[in-house]
Order: structure tokens, then sequence, then C-alpha cells
């Protein structure tokens, strides 16, 4: 498990039904007028799906709920928990519960959530669908055009379905769904739940002001904050987060955009857009996607002694684990461990510092109510792993249903798994191959010049759930996925535009700087990216005009199309399972919880 303990299943869920007991205390709501809300099912095994709820507010008495799985009673539980573990393999299956309080009153039933089970238990949730492939798809190959807008609408199904099926994409979307419900089942409610309170603990930081959540909240981004460099410490409001949140200097201290927390538990190679977190292993092509016990290689030694030396080998938060050591240290994120004998001192300064108001759920989620910095960092990593979206339209287009893609989104996907070459980098069911690989982006801030450009050393970031990720790139300079498309069709047009007509100005960040302050956000880094892309260009064996790929703008519209279409819905804000990655904006267990707003002062 991912607590490491040893408890039984009725002792692990009966905090759940302590907590959701307490709820009902003093409360005066009729049960009859309220329902159980946030209802959310997580597919665990083709046969078992996972259930969990929040119990009706303000509602006194309930002394059971009703389980409804496709409109029919299947079972009952005191807690606010339940595993369906009757379901059919492969179907998609619909859930809502019902509140029981004596004499048979029942509650209003709570929102529906509807999932797929996995077809079966074959896979070892192993592979996270990543693949290499040398190559692209011919469309005159499958479908007898080389023009994807030539192709007649009733023949875009068979014609999709054999690119797909040559390209490999549903056996690569088994690894990933079987790799998703093995992390599912190995869940610990507990420890989420400490987790989750960590990450937004502002306790975390060195001077209270920052926390996790400040960078990466779950109603932003799929987890990020939506800027194009981020703001930490020193915020003038600690408690905004997205636009609107500044330190008051012209050139953020932060040099980078925060990647989305979203579905980071399914890399399996490295962690940050650097790869500064990774394992120590032979770049093997057999080796993508698959899950390693390879030893873990950080930028400190303490750390990577402690994460090999104390960290099962076969843990499946490992690499996680290991990636949250570094943000805490980092003086323009959260604190500056220059102070200390070094950066692990400080770090363990840190979890001493959380106040005993923290051991009741330490306790919970261990089995003693010892703090230290390695518990910190497993409790996030599983909250971190809980953070799965992988359902979109394109998928549920590869598993048949081909109504769920518009004419427009089947001949995107066409001309991305063909002639755009988009495939080249991102193929597979998570549409990385987790390797580092150009074009050169452009660069802005306080990292915009050497920043790892010259090696094109930044990892190529999933595409899932990419309609809801901007601002794109390792600097976030990128507001919409057309203009991402636009700098790929033509690297060296796109850089020369992207200064020459000053867009960092156009950035929803900047918008509100002068010129002058733009220009002071770019710094020399047009001057060192213009230069260095020369370079390349010389250095390259291909010409200019083998690079230039010259999408049309229809080219361009079709293949944002299809990328919209990698999103999970779930993953947007205001979903129940966004809901359940948020804490109650309560101020935490001491007092120091990031409770977020946006810049106009609501809460998030």
């Amino acid at each position: 498990m991912f607590g490491q303990r040893h408890h039984s299943g009725l002792v692990k869920l009966c905090y759940a039904s302590l907590f959701s007991a307490a709820l009902f205390a003093n409360a005066s709501t009729s049960i009859e007028t309220s329902a159980p809300t946030e209802l959310v099912a997580k597919v665990r095994t083709s046969t078992e799906v996972g259930l969990s709820w929040q119990a009706p507010e303000g509602v006194s008495g309930i002394r059971a709920y009703r389980i409804f799985r496709d409109g029919q009673r299947i079972g009952r539980t005191t807690m606010t928990f339940f595993v369906d573990s009757n379901a059919s393999p492969g179907v998609a299956h619909t859930y809502h519960v019902q509140g029981v309080a004596r004499g048979k009153i029942t509650s209003l039933a709570s929102n529906s959530d509807t999932v797929k089970t996995l077809a079966h238990d074959n896979n070892d949730g192993l592979r996270n669908g990543s693949v290499i492939r040398i190559g692209i798809e011919r469309l005159s190959d499958h479908c007898g055009s080389n023009d994807v807008t030539a192709i007649a609408d009733d023949a875009l199904n068979d014609c999709l379905d054999k690119v797909l099926d040559s390209a490999g994409i549903a056996p690569q979307l088994e690894n990933l769904q079987a790799y998703v419900a093995r992390y599912r089942r190995q869940e610990d409610r507990e420890l989420i739940e400490l987790g989750k309170r960590l990450f937004f603990s502002k306790a975390l930081s060195q001077n209270h002001d920052t926390s996790c959540a400040s960078c990466h909240h779950p109603a932003e981004s799929c987890g990020s904050d939506g800027l194009s460099l981020s703001i930490g410490v020193d915020a003038e409001n600690p408690d905004v987060m997205g636009l609107g949140r500044t330190d008051g200097i012209t050139v953020p201290a932060v040099g980078r955009t925060s990647p989305a927390v979203c579905n980071s538990a399914l890399w399996v190679g490295s962690m940050f857009w650097d790869q500064r977190v990774k394992l120590r292993q032979a770049n093997r092509d057999s080796e993508v996607g698959l899950v390693s016990t390879a030893p873990i290689q950080t930028p400190e030694i303490d750390v990577t002694r402690a994460m090999n030396e104390q960290v099962d080998a076969n843990d499946p938060l490992r690499l996680l684990m290991a990636q949250a050591h570094f943000p805490i240290t980092a003086p323009a994120e959260m604190g500056d461990p220059s102070g200390f004998e070094s950066p692990q001192a400080y770090r363990e300064f840190i979890a001493a510092r959380l106040s005993t108001q923290w051991k009741p759920l330490f306790a919970k989620a261990f089995g003693d109510d010892s703090v230290n910095f390695m518990r910190i960092a497993r409790a996030m990593s599983a909250y971190q792993a809980s953070f799965m979206f992988i359902d979109n339209p394109f998928f549920d287009y590869v598993q048949g249903e081909h109504e769920k893609l518009t004419a427009d989104e089947k001949r995107g996907a066409l001309f991305f798994y063909t002639s755009a070459g988009c495939a080249n980098c991102h193929d597979g069911a998570m549409f990385t191959p987790e390797r580092t690989r150009g074009p050169l982006y452009p660069q802005i801030g306080s990292h915009g010049v050497a920043d790892g450009n010259a090696k094109n050393q930044f990892r190529m970031p999933s595409l899932l759930n990419v309609g809801i990720t901007a601002p794109y790139g390792d600097k976030g300079v990128f507001a919409t996925l057309e203009r991402v498309i636009e700098h790929y069709s033509d690297v060296t047009g796109s850089l020369e535009r992207f200064y020459g007509e000053k867009e960092t100005c156009q950035l929803p960040q900047f918008q509100h700087l002068s010129e002058s302050q733009c220009d002071e956000v770019v710094g020399e880094a047009d001057s060192f990216v213009l230069t260095l892309n020369e370079q390349n260009r010389a250095a390259s064996d291909r010409s200019d005009e083998a690079i230039i790929r010259g999408f049309s703008e229809e080219q361009v519209k079709l293949l944002a199309a299809f990328l919209r279409t990698l999103t999970d819905p779930e993953a947007k804000a205001g979903s129940n399972e966004v809901k359940a990655l948020i804490p109650p904006q309560d101020g935490g267990p001491d007092g120091h919880q990031f409770d977020a707003i946006d810049g106009q002062g609501n809460a998030l």
C-alpha cells in the first residue's frame, strides 16, 4: 500500500466513518431535502470500482448509505466509501448513493458518475502507454489520398481506424488504463488526505507564505497556475493563485512555468522539465514507459542516498517522493536553505516545525504520530498520484465510440498521425516517449539564457489534457494551441515573430506591462535564442525548406481541434473529481492552509 501499513480494511476506513458522523452532529437540515455530494467512481480492475463521496451538509441521523449501480441497489455501508466488487468487465456502469436515516427515511440521490471497467485483468499495469516509433504513417497508404480535407465524411471512420490500428494505439491505451487501475488499487485514503492537507499548507514554506498548491492548484490548468512564469515566495497577496498573483517585481524570480501536476504519476523515468530527478538506467527504447527498479538519481547526494537506501525499489511513489524534496528548498519557490548545514537539514527543520495539530493526521496515515520529511514526501506523493485524468473523447473513439469525435477532430487526428509529423515525438497513449528533444522554444525571464536550450534538454510533455494546460512551453510563451502549432510549422519564423512582434506583452501575465518592461522580462534571451537557432540550422544536414512544414490555416485549426479531444472533462475546474482534490477552506490543521482565491477575490 502507498502508506506502507498493515491495518485491516475495516480499521483503515473507520476514520472516514467517524469523520462523516462528525459532520452530522448538531445539524438541523432535513435529510429528505439533502443529498450526498461529490460522488466519484474510480476503476480498479475489470470487476472492481471504488466509490467515494461527501456526506450531506448539515444533516443529522444518517445511519448508512445505499449504493446503486445502473439504477439497481447493490450494497449498503456506514462509511463514505464503497468498493463494488461485482461489476461487469468492459462495461460502462453508472453509480449513485442515498443516505438512510432511522425509520427508512432516505436522502435525495447523489450525483451520478459513470466509468467503464477494464476489459480483463491480464495486464500487469507496469507500462504507461509510452512508445518510441521511427517514421510516420502515410495517409495515402490507408485512405487513398494525402489530403485529409479530401476524405469524405462517411469514409473518415474507416480511414482513421486503419491509421490508429497501424500505429498500435489500442494496445497502448490498454497499457495506460491498466497502469492507472494498478495505482488506484493501492490508494490509501488517510495518506491521501494527509498529503492533500500538506500540499495546501503554507507551513512547508520558510515564511509561511507559499504552499505547493500556490503554483499547482487542481482548479487551474490541470494542477498548475496558468502563469507563464510562476510566483512563489513573497507574493503581495499570498492567498492569490494564478493571474493576479505577483511579487511586485517586473521579472518574476521563478524562471519557468509550473508543469501540470495531473498525471504526474504516469511518468516512470523522470521528473521536472529538465529531468533532474530520474532513474539511473540505460536509455534503451525497450524500456520506454516500463516501470523500473533502477536506482534514482537526483541533484543532491543526500536525497539520492536516502531514496535508494530507505525506499523500496518497487515503491510506486518513489519518483514523486524524490521530486517532492526540491521545491521546498528552491529559494524563489518555497524556501532558502542556505543558512542551514545542508538542504536536507533544512527539510527536517521544516518537518519538525509542523505543529502538534498535525500529529493526529500523521497517526491516521502511518500508525504513529512521528513527523519527518520522508513521511511528508510520501503523503504528498500519494495525493499527487491520485490526481489522474486519462479519460477523453479520443480514447472513447479508440474504444469504438466513433460518435465522440466530430469530422474536423477526426481529420485533425489523421493529420496528427501522418504528414503533420506530430506523432514522431508525441506517440503512444501517453503522447510522449519520456525523452528530451527540440525544437527550440522562445525563452524569457530569469532563466531565459543558457537554461538548457543549447542541449535541448527539456523533456517532451504529455499531450493528455493539453487543451487546459496553457500557457505552453517551459517558459509559458504560447497562450494558445494554435500558436504552438504555428511554431512547429516554422520554428525560425516563429522565433523571429515572437521577439519581433513583442509577443511577451501579449501573454496574459504581462499584458499590463509597458513595452520597456516587457523588454526587461525578455532580457538577453532574444539574441541568445536567435543565435542558437542559427547555429542549429547551420549544423543541421537538412535545408530550411525541409524544416519548414508550412501548415495552412485549415491544418492548424484541424490539429488544434484534435488536441482538445485529449482533455478529460473531469479534469476541468468544478468537476466532482477536482473538488475532491481541494480541502475545505477551513485554515487546515494549524491555520496555515492555502485557501486560494483568484485575482478578483473569489474562492477557488
